[in-house]
């Protein structure tokens, strides 16, 4: 069997030997570029099946040749090396077709399981001689701050679902950034030229709500003096986000659901069809599951609208992001600002129940309080039945929900949260949680997580 031949694109020469040792040691075939001339031409000479290309090397940098790459059709799988990585680049790097991306200084351990899947995404596409979408407009930034782990696999995910026009649910607790993901996906996606169009279904009333969503005629109702545009009709062309979609009432499900299937929607006091074209992303903060099987929420507007879940972390999931959070809201607006190591362990201490959107408002509330701009532990005002020690999920699970809800509730928090981490692999995720992967899978049918 021929070995795999993989490009080593990196303009640093030890940081390249050492690569193509490690690589020739695991018995590929290295091809090896210190810049980004070379690089372009050895991907359309030697076809090679892998590319490591580094995001700034002189000649081309590496989004430079990945959208080239992609343009031309090349079948090589396509790796990302930054040492510069923020959300903008790992977006626009997926966006454009690359199959991951990795930070540097690289770990080898990490790197190579890596490889393994993008070699096999790689053959597989061959087979089934399927072309990626891809989009190389430039994006300007999403703000959307953190690079944890699980923040680097929702950059991803938003990546890959831009260059698509697949309907989306985004899902998280209240204040995890849902409407910044929303964003990110519309202006890094085709229809970014277009309108994004928001409705909040929590906060207006269901007797308008219709109206709101599908628009009116002329004395369709009382009051109704002229023709309503709406929303659906506002945003053909670009996205409409429906936000707290499990808020939704029975009878707006069902038209809804007509809408999402048929791209039509028809107004009040109007029997004819007008068609949109549009991207639909819906959110929530509900567990949509138990709405489904207590009757709640209809089961096949459920499925339409979970094509592609992007599921949101709690803040207290990615601690590790809480220091460059607090220093994008401490210079927001070019502030000069500041924050003691006691102010910042005090909040790397606390729980978060209100998540991120409750970080930036105590830092809003400190900065206020601080003197000449520097914020100390003083200034940072918690809430102390939250904030003390040992306070978790046990301390605020509703104990009226019942001992057994309250148990399946965990049981999937657990699962989604190690399939989240280790980027959707069962067997991973399995050895992660330490049980069996048969009882994984008994777990994600149950909870119907798959």
């Amino acid at each position: 069997m021929r070995k795999a031949r993989i490009l080593v694109a990196e303009d640093d020469r030890t940081s390249r030997i050492s690569l193509a040792e490690l690589l020739e040691g695991q018995g590929f075939e290295v091809l090896l570029a210190e810049d980004g001339t070379k690089a372009q031409l050895i991907l359309a000479q030697s076809r090679p099946d892998l590319a490591l290309l580094d995001i700034r090397m002189p000649g081309a940098d590496g989004l430079t040749i990945l959208r080239q790459a992609r343009s031309s059709g090349s079948d090589t799988t396509l790796i990302v090396m930054t040492a510069h990585g923020d959300s903008t680049t790992a977006i626009e790097a997926m966006k454009s077709g690359a199959f991951d991306y990795v930070l540097k200084p690289i770990d080898f351990q990490l790197l190579l399981p890596q490889i393994q899947r993008a070699l096999e995404h790689g053959r597989l596409t061959q087979e089934l001689k399927r072309n990626k979408l891809e989009q190389s407009a430039p994006s300007g930034g999403v703000g959307i701050v953190g690079q944890s782990a699980v923040m680097r696999h929702i950059y991803k995910l938003i990546g890959q679902v831009a260059a698509s026009d697949a309907t989306v649910l985004v899902r998280g607790e209240s204040g995890t950034g849902k409407e910044l993901v929303v964003n990110a996906i519309h202006f890094n996606s085709a229809r970014a030229k277009g309108p994004l169009v928001k409705v909040n279904c929590a906060s207006i009333p269901d007797t308008l709500l219709e109206s709101e969503l599908f628009g009116h005629e002329k004395g369709a109702f009382t009051n109704a003096v002229s023709r309503r545009i709406g929303r659906f009709e506002e945003a053909s062309g670009g996205t409409l986000f429906l936000d707290e979609i499990g808020e939704l009432a029975a009878p707006l499900q069902s038209k809804l659901l007509r809408a999402v299937q048929e791209r039509t929607v028809e107004r009040l006091g109007s029997n004819t069809p007008v068609p949109v074209d549009l991207r639909l992303v819906t959110a929530t903060s509900r567990n949509l599951e138990e709405a489904v099987q207590e009757g709640e929420f209809r089961e096949d507007l459920y499925y339409r609208l979970n094509v592609v879940t992007i599921p949101l972390p709690r803040l207290r999931e990615r601690r590790q992001d809480i220091p460059a959070l607090v220093e994008h809201f401490l210079h927001r607006g070019g502030r000069a600002a500041s924050i003691t190591s006691e102010a910042l362990t005090k909040l790397n201490e606390y729980h978060w129940p209100g998540n991120v959107r409750e970080l930036e408002n105590t830092i809003e509330r400190a900065l206020v309080l601080a003197r000449e701009g520097i914020v100390t532990a003083d200034e940072i005002d918690l809430r102390p039945i939250q904030s003390k020690p040992g306070a978790g999920w046990a301390e605020q699970a509703p104990l009226e929900a019942g001992w057994q809800s309250n148990l399946a509730e965990l049981e999937k928090s657990l699962v989604e949260r190690a399939l989240v981490q280790v980027g959707g692999n069962k067997s991973k995720a399995a050895e992660l949680l330490r049980i069996h992967r048969r009882f994984l899978y008994e777990k994600l049918r149950e909870h119907k997580a798959e």
